[in-house]
């Protein structure tokens, strides 16, 4: 994968060859839109925030779409850290004192990871709020990561006292991220059945009611308040 700065760089290129050649510009905020769908198929998460800031720097097309799925993204980062945070706690009961760091690290480190991620997700949502004052209804336009229905066997192996070897642990970290974000959304069209969420998303965007939206955020800014106390 190529460094954000040299597709930075490739767009700005683009940009300056267009002109040279007279060529039908593209509309602004498209090149940084696709490049937040080619993050996020990667499912690296931290650069398609980076180019969702990119495409929210200027009123465009895409501005909207890009404001909800920002929600949707860290909304999901913040609940992944709520439940890594649980499944550590939970674990915490299955193992000897002795053994016991890895475990009381992991509370730590996602607790720490679910305090920043809600507030990141209320910044998200003033952010949103602001753009999408006189909209009544949400465009989703994004895909659902591939096998986010499915529950992370990291989680289960967790609570039941078999952390797994950092560098596992870590990998797997992604999963979880990409199940939250599953539900996130799923809590935003408002039903649990995990069939029909992703028969919906085969055709984008799915609007929903902003009715909605909001209370799917505000779940899951429950769930970390009970984290946090």
């Amino acid at each position: 994968m190529l460094p954000r700065s040299v597709h930075l760089l490739v767009l700005v290129g683009c940009s300056i060859l267009c002109a040279l050649t007279a060529c039908t510009p593209v509309p602004e905020g498209y090149q940084f839109w696709k490049q937040v769908n080619r993050e996020y198929e990667s499912r690296d998460y931290k650069d398609t925030l980076n180019y969702l800031n990119d495409v929210l720097r200027t009123e465009n097309d895409y501005t909207a779409r890009a404001a909800a799925w920002k929600v949707v993204i860290v909304g999901g980062m913040a609940r992944s850290a709520v439940a890594i945070e649980e499944a550590c706690d939970k674990g915490t009961s299955r193992v000897p004192a002795w053994n016991a760091g890895p475990y009381k690290n992991c509370i730590e480190q996602f607790r720490w990871r679910t305090r920043t991620r809600a507030l990141d997700l209320i910044d998200a949502l003033n952010e949103f709020e602001k753009i999408t004052a006189d909209s009544a209804t949400v465009s989703l336009d994004l895909p659902l990561p591939a096998g986010s229905s499915r529950r992370s066997s990291m989680l289960g192996r967790t609570e039941a006292g078999a952390i797994p070897v950092e560098k596992t642990f870590e990998s797997a970290v992604a999963r979880v991220v990409d199940r939250y974000i599953f539900l996130q959304v799923s809590d935003f069209v408002a039903t649990d059945d995990a069939a029909a969420v992703q028969t919906m998303f085969e055709s984008r965007p799915v609007d929903v009611p902003k009715e909605a939206f909001l209370v799917g955020v505000a779940k899951t800014l429950l769930s970390a308040a009970a984290v946090l106390d």
